[in-house]
């Protein structure tokens, strides 16, 4: 049997791998789908937003697809691999897409395939990674990332500017990079889904609801959640539409929403895993959701491309964390032992904020403008911050001063 230093040693080179051809793909995922299904198809509200709420969709599924996985009894890295294999065949197909409808339901199928390897990456990281190194190992995979989205976002954004057509050449590409993240995480040894996850999908949501700590953790996701996600795609919207006096190319638009952020994502990963791991995670959760409060409120109420830039730039410092503790927060609250399980609630959670959040943003924003969505999207976050800051108030000082630290 391997050694834990080599399983860590494994673990830590393929998921580099993944992490780089991830980055590739988050550019779609991100956005460049959803600029494709603008300019290419010229999309009504219904179907951009089921394509920005493709991958909560998806997330809805992840603790009945958990359930079902444990049963199967088999390695969590290959399953998720399997699926994702199938995931690079559907945005293939989508590639081809000569319609509106050929364009989006395979991306809704890669989405929901795609997503469903979510709890099982979870259970991967808690059990090759030692507790105290996760967030440093985590985030060099993320750096990986975020420096392909960069270069690829802007790459992608060039070539739509020259051409729309050349849409089929961008999902293929997507496709492709599916294909890596498959095969390296087919890669990494791991063990089988623990059968604590095997139980009933409603058992497992239960968790929300006995252990408070977590669920009041779950909730203040929610508010964060539907504040960020309802104005994620609306950004696209707001950059390119004439009524809102910016009409950025698809150039400007990759750079503000994925470029610049993906480039401050990279430079601050390895700063954000390290307070991950040795900072208390909720006053690390108040500060990360206080800079993504600035950068929307900043963002939606300027058209000054300078301020456009610097709340870029604040939002992309943010998820170079935010995106770490999405991945890793669990491990803070649940045994290894349970680890996927509450990861699925988390997923399944995310989930519901993710489908309703576009939905709820572009009917805002056509009814009330850019400036209101924005402010209810911050204050959104801004109770997001009450909350995890009444928690740590009432659970963390006290428990340290009750066990004398």
């Amino acid at each position: 049997m391997d050694s834990k230093a080599a399983i860590v040693k494994q673990t830590y080179f393929w998921d580099k791998v993944r992490g780089a051809a991830q980055g590739i793909l988050e550019t779609g995922h991100m956005g460049l789908a959803l600029v494709i299904a603008i300019e290419v198809f010229d999309a009504p509200y219904l179907q951009k937003s089921l394509i920005a709420a493709a991958h909560p969709i998806g997330l809805l599924f992840t603790p009945l697809t958990l359930g079902l996985i444990a049963v199967l009894n088999k390695q969590a890295s290959k399953v998720a691999s399997i699926l994702l294999f199938a995931s690079a065949a559907s945005i293939a197909v989508a590639a081809f897409a000569d319609s509106l409808t050929s364009y989006f339901v395979p991306l809704l199928l890669a989405a929901f395939l795609g997503t469903q390897s979510i709890p099982m990456m979870a259970h991967i990281y808690a059990a090759n990674y030692p507790s105290n190194r996760r967030g440093r190992y985590l985030s060099t995979s993320f750096m990986f990332s975020v420096a392909t989205t960069l270069v690829f976002s802007l790459f992608f954004g060039y070539l739509l500017d020259l051409n729309h057509n050349y849409y089929s050449t961008v999902l293929a590409s997507l496709s492709i990079a599916t294909l890596v993240c498959a095969f390296a995480i087919g890669r990494i040894p791991s063990t089988i889904i623990h059968q604590e996850s095997a139980q009933n999908p409603l058992r497992n949501l239960s968790y929300a609801f006995t252990d408070h700590k977590f669920g009041v953790m779950l909730l203040s996701w929610m508010f964060l959640g539907l504040g960020n996600l309802m104005l994620m795609p609306l950004r696209f919207e707001y950059l390119i539409k004439d009524k809102y006096g910016i009409v950025a190319s698809t150039l400007m638009v990759a750079w503000l929403t994925l470029g610049l952020p993906s480039l401050f994502r990279f430079l601050s990963a390895k700063f954000w895993g390290r307070l991950f791991d040795s900072m208390d995670f909720m006053p690390l959760r108040m500060i990360l959701n206080t800079m993504q409060m600035i950068s929307i409120t900043l963002f939606f109420t300027t058209t000054n491309m300078w301020v456009l830039n610097f709340s870029a730039i604040l939002m992309g410092t943010a998820m170079g964390g935010g995106n770490l503790s999405w991945n890793l927060w669990v491990t803070k609250f649940a045994t290894e032992e349970r680890t996927a399980a509450y990861m699925s609630v988390h997923t399944f959670t995310t989930g519901i904020r993710g489908v309703a959040a576009p939905f709820l943003g572009f009917f805002l924003l056509a009814n009330y403008g850019a400036i209101f969505t924005g402010v209810l999207g911050a204050s959104m976050i801004l109770i997001s911050i009450i909350m995890v800051f009444i928690l740590y108030r009432y659970t963390g000082p006290r428990r340290r001063k009750l066990i004398g630290v």
